[in-house]
């Protein structure tokens, strides 16, 4: 019978180094796998990443056109950018409400008309002034000033106020701006006539604040909503050239401001302030003259005599 030879050892390691090395062989294979499909991963995530970058920066080179329009007679430009839905400005909402506040007030203030003052204008007006401000306007229609607007322009006539432009003075990006200079023309209205005469132009630089402490009744928390307050007023005379003498449009005569409010910030001292005192809605009225005559209030307000009847012809006179 054949005997199996026994094996060598020089075999063995000859056989097993050729069991290693297969294995070495798939293993280094594997591991290039391995790698060969991270880098076609990152590959691919940077490719997509450079996707969303060209994406985002497109286009390139963009032209952005920009509109100025000047006024003819101030001289005031504003600068507008053109957009797809047209000429049309854009402004952050808080600006805008800013402009809307200042405006709503520099009509209120400027502005004259026996009705409208009694209504709304004079509530306005002492509702967003601080004591300061509020007391130069008292003492505009103060019985003793001799050009009190009652006076000068009485019943029949009225003031228009046109605001050209509203520059707001101060802030940034998180302060809110503090001041505004107002450029505004103003023009004598006849309510018997319907003719209108310019009558000067301005220039209102003021200062403001929002006080969410104010202490208000229902009708002044209504015309100032969220405590709109002018801490400083002046108006000085615009020296550009004034407009033609020509009638106005009516619907240009006045521009009035919303009543969109801006939110306060939160006052630091927790007390609540006191507005100053708003008198009835009555006409400010001049004294009694010499002669004995009555106040152009009580005569605004005495009712009108009937005239006396015409006879008809057919009529029998005595």
């Amino acid at each position: 019978m054949l005997k199996r030879k026994p094996s060598s050892s020089k075999m063995e390691d000859a056989i097993s180094q050729s069991v290693n090395f297969e294995l070495s062989i798939a293993e280094i294979a594997a591991r290039s796998e391995r790698r060969a499909w991270w880098v076609a991963c990152c590959a691919i995530v940077m490719a997509l990443i450079l996707l969303g970058g060209y994406f985002y920066i497109l286009p390139l080179k963009e032209k952005v056109p920009y509109l100025v329009i000047a006024d003819a007679y101030t001289g005031t430009s504003t600068a507008a950018r053109l957009t797809d839905e047209g000429n049309l400005q854009r402004i952050t909402t808080s600006e805008a409400i800013n402009r809307s506040n200042v405006a709503h007030y520099i009509a209120a203030r400027e502005s004259y008309d026996l009705a409208l003052t009694n209504l709304r204008d004079w509530t306005t007006v002492l509702t967003m002034s601080s004591p300061e401000v509020a007391s130069g306007y008292t003492n505009l229609y103060s019985e003793l000033n001799p050009v009190n607007p009652y006076k000068v322009y009485g019943k029949n006539r009225a003031i228009r106020t046109r605001i050209l432009s509203i520059t707001l003075i101060g802030g940034s990006a998180s302060v809110p701006p503090s001041g505004a200079t107002v450029r505004f023309q103003r023009s004598v209205f006849d309510k018997q006539t319907g003719g209108t005469q310019p009558l000067d132009a301005k220039i209102a630089t003021l200062a403001f604040t929002y006080k969410a402490n104010l202490k208000m009744n229902e009708q002044q928390r209504i015309e100032n909503p969220l405590g709109f307050q002018v801490t400083d007023y002046r108006v000085d005379s615009d020296f550009a050239s004034p407009p033609p003498e020509e009638a106005l449009p009516l619907e240009r005569a006045t521009e009035s401001a919303s009543r969109a409010p801006f939110a306060p910030e939160a006052s630091s001292e927790g007390a609540s302030l006191q507005l100053p005192s708003i008198p009835a809605p009555t006409a400010p009225a001049p004294p009694l003259s010499g002669a004995g005559l009555p106040s152009p209030t009580s005569a605004a307000t005495a009712p009108i005599a009937p005239a006396a009847a015409t006879p008809r012809s057919g009529a029998r006179r005595p």
